[in-house]
């Protein structure tokens, strides 16, 4: 697990190391080592391909520079020079020249010379768009597959919380009718390079694809220590992230480090135990309407806990067909010993769905709720009071339609997730009382007195329908057994992991659906307990 840090943390923990240089641009240097280091594990020297820098006018753009003067002893190094008014670091610049590096006079529109780009326009400080033509350029970089290395966080992506401007439209201005699609206004990074610990950025922007970090020292002192010191100082929950499915496409050399997922001791029962003690959990899901859901999620539980599955619902012959392990109940009053319960997965929200969750509300086991009984609780105030006063733990799982239905039924200024994500998630969280985690490729999960986790799913294979019904499984079967927010963490990362083993093939990655990631789970559990 790695924390992450505010700019306002990670400026003041810089500047006591650049307090105690001993030469200029010392802690600059040696951040910019880092970056060619990077970049020469991206990208193999060879006699035609070139790396390109994008230099902007502040730190990034001089750590781009001397990356690029190190770099020239193995490549053949280019930069554009993009800060405002010809503003660049000057000594970065002639560094760079120095060793051989040669600076162009405009974007190359030939990027076949090109192997790598590295982006160094904006830095932490930085905010709004890169402008149309610097947009353009880089989607053609992207359609090109030209790799993009990112120095800090990506360029037009908010530092604290991991908004983008919005899109460029092309115009065809003969008929003035948009043309083609929208152009991001901001870097899409393969790579994204940091110091010392992550930025909020790195926990909630895809934008920053896979994020490696190293630490920084100027004369005895180590700027992962000076952040960790400058945030605890300031008496804040840390917030912590990391990635789930391993990111096998660069094998990175020492100082650098990747995320890694939070590896979690072993699920086999102990000698003592039994189907009751592990956690037993009943699954309230599916419809007539929506049988799969019902079935996906109870196999999830199934291949998530060695303990009892008890079903409710409509389903009970074909679930038990299926899973002749499953324990069916008639009703939740009728269901025997439960220590977690899971309500919603194509449930509906017909007056017996809303009755049914407002008896789970009741109960005094913890309950993870999802999809429509979600849909119902940004339905209805009383449900949504229930759900505040009840003392057992409670986990809502909502995508980002769901989150922004039950922002919209509250009295309260809950952030737009796509504006801040982490912002958003703690304050639904606070204000309904519970812990709430927000699906996506950076899932976020938040508890009402203030503790965020952030979860890079480290591929996308999870965007599939039935996913969250089996992500519902694995989240009620970890409650069943242990603390609610701790799980919630875990079992995103056993969800991100299965997604990605059930893509898996001879050939190389394809295609996966929800019921082959609900059987990957186990596999995904052996890779969590057995680092």
């Amino acid at each position: 697990m790695t924390y992450v840090y505010t700019v306002a943390q990670v400026r003041a923990a810089e500047q006591q190391l650049i307090d105690a240089q001993s030469a200029p641009d010392q802690l600059m240097r040696q951040a910019a080592h880092i970056v060619a280091v990077a970049a020469r594990t991206m990208c193999e020297p060879s006699d035609d391909g070139r790396v390109l820098l994008l230099v902007g006018a502040g730190g990034n753009g001089g750590d781009a520079l001397y990356a690029g003067a190190e770099l020239c002893n193995t490549h053949r190094v280019d930069a554009v020079l993009l800060g405002r008014f010809g503003r660049v670091h000057e000594r970065a610049l002639e560094a760079f020249t120095s060793a051989g590096g040669t600076v162009l006079d405009a974007l190359p529109s030939d990027l076949r010379p090109f192997r790598l780009v590295i982006d160094g326009i904006v830095g932490i400080g930085g905010s709004g768009g890169l402008g149309e033509n610097l947009a353009h350029w880089l989607s053609d970089a992207e359609e090109f597959s030209l790799p993009i290395l990112s120095v800090d966080v990506p360029s037009g992506v908010d530092t604290d919380y991991g908004s983008v401007p919005a899109s460029a439209v092309p115009l065809n201005f003969t008929h003035g009718k948009t043309l083609g699609r929208p152009i991001p206004q901001h870097v899409r990074a393969d790579v994204t390079v940091t110091f010392g610990g992550l930025r909020r950025a790195h926990a909630v922007s895809p934008a920053c694809g896979e994020v490696i970090y190293a630490d920084l020292r100027c004369e005895g002192r180590s700027l992962a220590q000076a952040l960790w010191t400058t945030a605890r100082q300031e008496e804040q929950q840390p917030l912590l992230a990391w990635r789930a499915a391993p990111a096998d496409q660069f094998n990175w050399p020492e100082p650098l480090r990747t995320l890694m997922p939070s590896h979690l001791r072993s699920l086999e029962p102990r000698p003592d135990d039994d189907k009751y003690s592990g956690g037993v959990v009943g699954i309230c899901a599916g419809s007539a309407a929506y049988p799969g859901a019902g079935y996906l999620a109870t196999s999830a539980a199934v291949r998530s806990t060695p303990s009892m599955v008890r079903y409710v619902g409509p389903l009970k012959d074909d679930i038990v067909r299926a899973l002749p392990e499953v324990v069916i109940s008639e009703s939740v009053s009728k269901t025997g010993h439960v220590q977690a319960w899971v309500v919603g997965p194509g449930r509906g929200t017909d007056a017996v769905a809303e009755a049914e969750l407002a008896e789970l509300l009741g109960c005094p086991e913890p309950v993870v709720i999802d999809a429509d009984a979600l849909t119902l609780l940004s339905k209805s105030a009383q449900l949504r009071t229930l759900l505040r006063s009840r003392p057992a733990n409670t986990l809502l799982t909502p995508h980002l339609g769901e989150f922004r239905r039950l922002a919209d039924s509250l009295e309260a200024d809950i952030p737009d997730p796509e504006v801040d994500r982490i912002g958003a998630v703690l304050a639904l969280a606070r204000n309904l009382e519970c812990d709430v985690l927000l699906k996506g490729r950076h899932t976020v999960i938040a508890s009402p007195l203030g503790h965020v986790n952030s979860v890079d799913a480290g591929s996308s294979w999870g965007a599939t329908a039935g996913s969250g019904d089996v992500l519902a499984g694995i989240l009620g079967a970890l409650m069943a057994s242990s603390h609610a927010q701790a799980m919630a963490s875990v079992g995103a990362s056993i969800h991100s992991i299965a997604a990605w083993l059930s893509a898996q093939t001879p050939y190389g990655p394809a295609p996966t659906s929800a019921s082959r990631i609900a059987e990957a789970i186990p596999h995904a559990t052996a890779y969590l307990t057995n680092p």
